[in-house]
């Protein structure tokens, strides 16, 4: 199946290819965002003020034949690295990375190539916070979520809307370099991941969303690993009026070398996120967000501490920018017990 896949994407492509295309456009956007951070409690961490630095380059065109092309490039800055190393840039050097680019066939769908970009991943499919999902850009909670296509580099199938609003992906991917460029070679001892999804609307205001993906470990067959990584995520959110809910799970469940020592090995981790946001009127939205997380053991007598977030957030827009104010309370981070945390993140974002 794997094969197939690949040999009809690269098809597809090759022949779309070979239609001339017209002048693109080309322009760049992103958000700019200053904030502040404030974290207490057993944690090792200061206070922060921030502004983001990140630049989105877009550009897109139409061929001869009616099918559409799409390309997107971001410059981050890189936070490895120092000043004297001759093999890694810079902190703070800009980096060519979440690189994409997209051919859409009109009735036969969207074939896609992406580098650290292009994720399907459906773990935050029922967050309805008003600011961000705070267990993923807030502190670090410690929780073990599923992996995701966008950190790799991909190929990409995804469907036309099918009925019931349904669209679908499959992705094939390999290890990548940030910055990757063409005609570069998967990493020597590089895993590869498929990865699948489905999003599906069959009545108005439910959407339902699923997710599945495995790692295909570069030494395979090794008779040192007993489990390779899997992992999925489903989700459905309800909207009716000014309110969204939204409930979902992910798994995930890690490549293991061992399946003697379940005292201190972690078969899977269960995922569970609630979520409820209401717009109180066009400029004004309030949510709150609890996430929990368990480890289970490959011994069932081994004793977990669960991961905890509750999280208030408020946004509000002030025509042209958006001041929001997010506010966490976590519990056991990193499964550890007792290591507890509240975060406050005030945040004024401005898109253009």
């Amino acid at each position: 199946m794997k094969t197939i896949m690949k040999t009809l994407l690269v098809s597809i492509a090759s022949l779309s290819m070979m239609f001339s295309a017209n002048s693109g456009e080309l322009a760049v956007n992103g958000t700019a965002k200053a904030t502040y951070n404030a974290t207490s409690g057993d944690v090792t961490s200061n206070n922060g003020i921030g502004v983001t630095n990140e630049l989105n380059f877009t550009a897109s065109g139409e061929m001869d034949n009616g099918y559409t092309w799409s390309y997107s490039m971001e410059l981050d800055p890189s936070t490895a690295g120092t000043a004297d190393s001759t093999t890694t840039a810079p902190s703070g050097s800009a980096i060519n990375d979440d690189t994409q680019i997209s051919l859409t066939m009109n009735d036969l769908g969207t074939v896609k190539f992406c580098v650290s970009e292009c994720g399907n991943n459906k773990k935050y499919g029922w967050d309805q916070s008003a600011y961000t999902s705070m267990t993923d850009t807030g502190h670090s909670s410690g929780i073990a979520y599923p992996s995701d296509e966008g950190a790799y580099a991909t190929m990409q199938y995804h469907t036309p809307e099918l009925p019931f609003a349904t669209t679908a992906t499959i992705a094939y991917g390999n290890v990548k370099k940030d910055g990757q460029s063409g005609n570069a070679k998967g990493t020597a001892a590089g895993n590869s991941i498929n990865a699948y999804s489905l999003t599906t609307k069959p009545i108005d205001g439910l959407t339902l969303t699923g997710a599945y993906y495995d790692i295909e470990d570069y030494d395979d067959g090794s008779a040192t690993e007993n489990q390779f990584e899997e992992g999925g995520s489903w989700a459905a959110t309800y909207a009716s009026g000014a309110v969204t809910v939204g409930y979902g799970k992910s798994f995930k469940a890690p490549e293991s070398t061992t399946i003697t020592a379940g005292a201190t090995t972690v078969e899977y981790y269960e995922n569970t996120g609630m979520s409820i946001g209401y717009a109180v009127n066009d400029d004004l939205s309030v949510s709150f967000t609890r996430e929990e997380s368990e480890a289970n053991y490959q011994t069932s007598a081994t004793v977990s501490n669960d991961v905890e977030m509750d999280s208030i957030q408020i946004a509000y827009s002030l025509g042209g920018a958006t001041l929001s104010v997010a506010r966490a309370e976590y519990e056991n981070v990193g499964y550890e017990l007792n290591k507890d945390a509240t975060e406050t993140i005030i945040a004024m974002s401005f898109a253009f």
